[in-house]
């Protein structure tokens, strides 16, 4: 027994021993740990990292140690674009140490590519776009037809290899069917209109039809010029024919009225009053009837209280056209939005009292104005594209009567202004506001002058002659 004591004490002491020796290694590796990376506190995983094209990367993946600290306590000079290919050095610094590394940016990845089997028609070039339906990429990809493809023109079926290629060289292929076939259907055509409504001595535009194909998605649509005369006003028949890409053929009997058109081979004058209503515009209309004449007049929200004016110069068969709810420049012309709000605001005024919203418009200072430069710069040369989009057309003038420099302005002034017009369309600028009276004065002998000089007077319609300025702004 006392042995086994004996031998039990000494393995007790030899394990004793092993834990001290273990723990003064352990504490002499702590140490010196501790003192090397007090001496070296910063330590990166690697000095050269490469990441994929247009992927994310944060440069403070890359730190392994920041002794003391957090990889948000390093400074790192350089920056990774991976939205460029290349390589980018970057300097990690922490408590005076620096460590450097290279970030690879590089495109390692293929195009994802979609297909789809395909039929043409024995005339159609066809390319691989065609029977591609999905090519994406992280950059530029192009899709083409293996070098080794065969001739595609014959009829029948083709096994084809379509291959996207990014910007990089990678590439992806697949395959798909095309399948060559004659062409026999016609082409189908469709008209909107029972009877087409042109206008005397306009331009002649085919409108409302369409051609649809099974394989020619814009078959070629034609018409003989020679069947109407739009010179003179009537009813016609105009054969309408579609021709798709493969020589197959439809016709069409379009019904064609040609309208007269009051201003077609006249001289005309069109009597243009800005900025009413106000009671000058009653005493106009009574003038206008008296003389058998029409006119224009583009009117504001400023003057509701004679909005009844408006809907008896509608009724005398006189043109109502839009110029500004506010005529307030420095709204009106602050944006395009505003301009258009401000339009809108006018046309609803003018149906709530005619049921007609009109398309017949003129800017605030016209189109020429160089006033709306002070709140937008080049707004004029974008509102004049944007009112004939939405369906407008802008009218200005080719003579002024000079009443909008002043009030009072003397008759003899405003007659030999409103009088100096001698080409077959005149547009006239008037005001019909309230402190105008010298103009209403004047206008009795205005149209007697032109009448005399063979000049009919007409209302402004989205189809007249338009007066347009040059566009400063």
């Amino acid at each position: 027994m006392a042995a086994k004591r004996k031998k039990g004490r000494r393995r007790r002491i030899r394990w004793s021993r092993f834990l001290v020796l273990g723990a003064c290694a352990a504490l002499v590796l702590g140490l010196f740990t501790s003192i090397w990376l007090l001496i070296s506190p910063l330590h990166l995983k690697a000095g050269e990292v490469t990441t994929e094209y247009k992927h994310k990367y944060d440069p403070e993946s890359n730190i392994r140690v920041a002794f003391l600290g957090s990889p948000a306590d390093v400074k790192i000079e350089g920056t990774v674009d991976t939205n460029q290919v290349g390589d980018y050095p970057l300097t990690y610094i922490y408590k005076g140490h620096e460590a450097k590394a290279v970030v690879h940016v590089t495109d390692t990845t293929a195009p994802t590519l979609e297909v789809r089997d395909y039929m043409a028609d024995m005339t159609q070039d066809v390319k691989p776009e065609d029977m591609v339906t999905s090519a994406k990429d992280a950059g530029e990809v192009t899709v083409a037809f293996a070098p080794d493809t065969e001739d595609l023109t014959p009829k029948g079926k083709h096994r084809v290899t379509i291959v996207a290629t990014d910007e990089f060289g990678n590439k992806t292929e697949r395959q798909a069917t095309l399948d060559r076939v004659e062409d026999t259907t016609k082409p189908q055509l469709k008209s909107d209109n029972k009877t087409l409504k042109v206008k005397q001595g306009t331009a002649f535009e085919l409108s409302g039809i369409t051609a649809t194909d099974d394989m020619d998605p814009e078959p070629a649509i034609t018409w003989d010029e020679d069947s109407i005369d739009m010179t003179k006003a009537g009813d016609y028949e105009v054969t309408v024919v579609a021709t798709d890409r493969s020589g197959n053929k439809s016709e069409l009997k379009q019904k064609v009225t040609v309208e007269k058109n009051p201003e077609y081979g006249n001289k005309v004058v069109f009597l243009t009053f800005d900025d009413g209503p106000s009671e000058n515009t009653g005493k106009i209309l009574k003038i206008l009837e008296k003389y058998d004449a029409k006119a224009t007049f583009f009117v504001t929200g400023n003057g509701q209280a004679d909005n009844h004016f408006i809907k008896e110069a509608y009724d005398q068969g006189n043109a109502i056209g839009l110029h500004t709810y506010t005529h307030d420049y420095s709204y009106v012309y602050s944006s395009v939005d505003n301009y258009f709000q401000d339009l809108q605001q006018i046309s609803d005024m003018v149906k709530d009292i005619t049921g007609e919203a009109p398309k017949v418009i003129r800017f605030p200072g016209g189109s020429s104005n160089t006033v709306s430069a002070n709140y937008t710069e080049g707004i004029m040369s974008r509102l004049v594209d944007l009112v004939h989009e939405k369906g407008y057309e802008y009218f200005d003038w080719n003579v002024s009567s000079g009443d909008a420099s002043g009030n009072d302005i003397p008759v003899d002034t405003i007659v030999q202004g409103a009088t100096a017009c001698e080409e077959q369309y005149c547009t006239i600028l008037f005001h019909d506001t309230m402190a105008k009276n010298t103009t209403v004065e004047a206008l009795p002998e205005i149209i007697r002058h032109y009448k005399e000089q063979g000049y009919v007077f007409l209302p402004l319609t989205r189809d007249s002659v338009a007066a347009h300025h040059g566009v400063n702004n």
